[in-house]
Order: C-alpha cells, then sequence, then structure tokens
C-alpha cells in the first residue's frame, strides 16, 4: 500500500470494528453551530468531522496496543476502562486524535506553501474513493460528513505531493538519479541458486556415502559452470545444473519407493510420459520466457539500532535463532565474499548446501525492469520517508491548538459509535 495513502488504511481499520452492537447504542452524530469547529490549529479551523476521523482512528490503535499487550481481542470497555501511557483511554485517545489534525494543518499548510496542486487523474481517485466510502456506517453514524471525508482524502494525496517537491529526484532534499542508483546498487544484488539437501525427501539424513556423492555433483556443477565462457552461458549452466539435479533427485526418490513398496509386498504404479513430435508444416506456439525467471534480487541486511543496542539474551527459540544466524551469514557471504559471475558451493547449514552465482545488478537497471517509474518511486520512498515525516511532524509541533472545549466534551470518543451492526454477524 501506498505509504501516503492513509485513508485506505485508516478505513479498512474501521471496517473492522472491535465489538458488536449492543443495547443503548449512542444516537447517530449531529453538531450545532458551536461545534462544527473541532480546534482551530496555527488559525486553521479544522472540521469536526476531521477530528472525529482522527479520534475514530486513535481508538482503533487503542484497541491494537491492548491486543498486542493481552494477546486477546479487547472489549469496547475493555479499551474504556483501559489505562495507556499513564493516561485514561479517552484522554489518549484524544490526544493522538489532536496531533493527527495538527498533523492534517501541516500539510495543508505545506501544500499551500508550496503552491501545490492536484492532477485531474488524483481528483478523480479521491471522488472514487469517496463514492465507495462515505456510506460507510462507522462515518455516517458519527456525523464524518461526505465534505470532511473528502479533506481527509485530499490530505493523502496532498502529502505524496510535498514528499515529491522536498524529496523528488534532483529536488531540494532529495537526491540524483545517479545517487539514488546508487544507493540501490549498494544495497541490492542477483543471484541465481538452487539448493542441494543432504536430507532424502522423507527428512532423513542421507548416508556418508550418499553425502560424498552429492558432494562430488555440486564440485563438477561450480567446475561446469565456470568453464562457460560469457556470463550469460553461466547463468543458463546453472538452470541445467539444476535441472539435472532434479533429475537425479527424482530418480533416487523413485528408486526408494519402489524398494519400499517391494519390501511391502506392494506394487508401486509409476507414470510414464509420452513424447510427441510436431509433424511437418505444423505450426507450434512458443512462449517467450522471463530471462531472469529463476533469479533472485537480495537486499543488504543491515541491523537496526535498537538491535545492535539489545541484550544478548532472547526468547527466540534455539532453532529461531541459528535460522535468523544462518541467514545473516548467507546475507554477509553475497554481500562482502561472492564475487561476479563465479559459481560457488555455499554451506548454508549443516543439511542444506548452494549450489550459487552472484551477477550484476547494474544490467537490470532499465525502465522496463528493475528501474521503472514505480521502483524510482519505492526507493524515494523508502530512502526519504522517515526524514519527510520528521520534518512535517516538526512543523505540525511547532502549531499552536486551541481547543474547543464544547466540542471535546460533546464528541469525547465513548460518545461516538464505536460498533456497528455488521460486526455483530
Amino acid at each position: 500500500m501506498n505509504k501516503f495513502n492513509k485513508f485506505a488504511a485508516a478505513a479498512a481499520a474501521f471496517a473492522l470494528a472491535v465489538t458488536a452492537a449492543g443495547c443503548g447504542a449512542p444516537e447517530a452524530i449531529t453538531f450545532g453551530k458551536g461545534t462544527q469547529t473541532a480546534l482551530t490549529v496555527d488559525g486553521y479551523e479544522v472540521p469536526a468531522g476531521v477530528f472525529i476521523y482522527n479520534e475514530i482512528s486513535a481508538y482503533n490503535n487503542a484497541a491494537y496496543e491492548l491486543y498486542s499487550k493481552n494477546g486477546t481481542e479487547p472489549s469496547l470497555d475493555d479499551v474504556k476502562n483501559a489505562t495507556i501511557e499513564d493516561l485514561t483511554a479517552s484522554e489518549w485517545i484524544q490526544n493522538k486524535a489532536t496531533e493527527a489534525c495538527r498533523d492534517f494543518v501541516a500539510y495543508e499548510k505545506e501544500f499551500d506553501k508550496i503552491g501545490g496542486s492536484l492532477t485531474a487523474e488524483e481528483l478523480d481517485n479521491i471522488k472514487s474513493i469517496l463514492a465507495a466510502n462515505s456510506s460507510n456506517e462507522m462515518f455516517t453514524e458519527n456525523g464524518i460528513g461526505e465534505e470532511s471525508l473528502r479533506k481527509v482524502i485530499e490530505n493523502s494525496y496532498k502529502q505524496e505531493a510535498i514528499f515529491k517537491h522536498y524529496y523528488g529526484l534532483g529536488c531540494e532534499k532529495g537526491c540524483t538519479e545517479d545517487e539514488l542508483k546508487e544507493y540501490f546498487q549498494d544495497k541490492t544484488t542477483r543471484v541465481k541458486y538452487f539448493t542441494v539437501s543432504y536430507k532424502d525427501e522423507n527428512g532423513e539424513k542421507y548416508s556418508d556415502e550418499e553425502i560424498r556423492r552429492l558432494d562430488k555433483m555440486i564440485d563438477q556443477y561450480v567446475k561446469d559452470i565456470n568453464a562457460e565462457k560469457t556470463n550469460e552461458a553461466k547463468l543458463k549452466k546453472i538452470d541445467e545444473c539444476e535441472e539435472e539435479y532434479k533429475e537425479y533427485t527424482d530418480k533416487r526418490a523413485q528408486e526408494a519407493a519402489e524398494k519400499a513398496a517391494k519390501e511391502a509386498g506392494e506394487t508401486l504404479t509409476t507414470t510414464t510420459t509420452v513424447t510427441t513430435t510436431t509433424a511437418k508444416g505444423e505450426t507450434t506456439t512458443t512462449t517467450t520466457t522471463d530471462p531472469y525467471a529463476n533469479e533472485m534480487t537480495v537486499t543488504k541486511y543491515t541491523t537496526t539500532a535498537a538491535e545492535e543496542g539489545s541484550a544478548v539474551t532472547t526468547t527466540a527459540s534455539p532453532e529461531s535463532q541459528a535460522s535468523q544466524k544462518a541467514f545473516q551469514d548467507y546475507n554477509k557471504y553475497i554481500f562482502d565474499k561472492l564475487g561476479y559471475y563465479k559459481a560457488e558451493k555455499y554451506d548454508y547449514d549443516e543439511n542444506t548446501v548452494y549450489v550459487i552465482i552472484r551477477a550484476d545488478i547494474k544490467e537490470r537497471m532499465t525502465d522496463d525492469d528493475l528501474w521503472s517509474e514505480s521502483n524510482i518511486e519505492s526507493l524515494l520512498s523508502e530512502r526519504y520517508y522517515q526524514e519527510f515525516e520528521d520534518m512535517m511532524k516538526g512543523i505540525a509541533e511547532s502549531y499552536d491548538a486551541n481547543k474547543n472545549s464544547s466540542a471535546y466534551r460533546k464528541f469525547s470518543p465513548f460518545k461516538l459509535k464505536l460498533e456497528t451492526e455488521d460486526s455483530a454477524q
């Protein structure tokens, strides 16, 4: 999902009401003249509908906090009676809604500051999203009208426009295309590999003799791949070696099954494959296959600050820890030790060996492959989105927010309808 389309994420969450409708559910929300504006942020009057929308979103976040803590789905009363970050649930929810409204205003004002405008396509998208959500009971029963919904949806599109203005290619806070390519190349590579297992189809480890046979096959595969004269031929050869290995394992499994059936006094039924030849004059249809179908792009693993500062002890099982270490070692091997276009044998763990070759990622950085417009946008978002959010959060936090106490009392979260008839089913 587009990181900027926060409306879509929130609307999906609203559809998953935590509790079922019960007796005494609140009446539909209505606005009076004194409560049409919930708060004023830096002179911008935030409509009550926008504030309520953010309250419902904050309520869902509160419910998720409790779910994460307790492992069970909370009821409406569970949320209502909870203490979150030393605050009552109502206080926490309204604080989060206020914060979201500050952010909303920051995007509105910054969009105006840069002279932003939405495209005809974006306006059509907004219209479609609005039409699909305006009858949502969670909105209509809480007085969130089409105008407020439109503002919230538009705000998501404005966020993306602001991001592109500052962090697009060649823009004030972004980077050049060459710099973005370097960023991508440093963290991404391509590999082709296939797995050789020291265990049979039943999960039983092979005999020492069979493992020696497999090791000889692996060594020969590596030698055959590296004997090819061109990089393209090497990449093709590894596929041929994989197919050869598959044929070997299939044959071995078949023989094992026939032996087991014979020992049990049973007859094993086998399937015979018939190959047909096309007569002269007939036309056959061939399908062009993806030349990179058997490749993988791999992203360099980096530890986060939290991981680096965490204690050595962990609640993960020894098996999980071993699996994570095996992955990290493999990732480090690819980026730090495996050269380009030189097949190697890699011992992933005690029962698994990879025949692997690394290819140059630059060869696939074309506009119809890995360097498409959508991939460029994703990379920019990956690289700069947190910085962008921090910038906008700084702007939002500089604003004064004057709350309309009457609106805050009237629209206290647990006076809203936080349950729907649909959730009872």
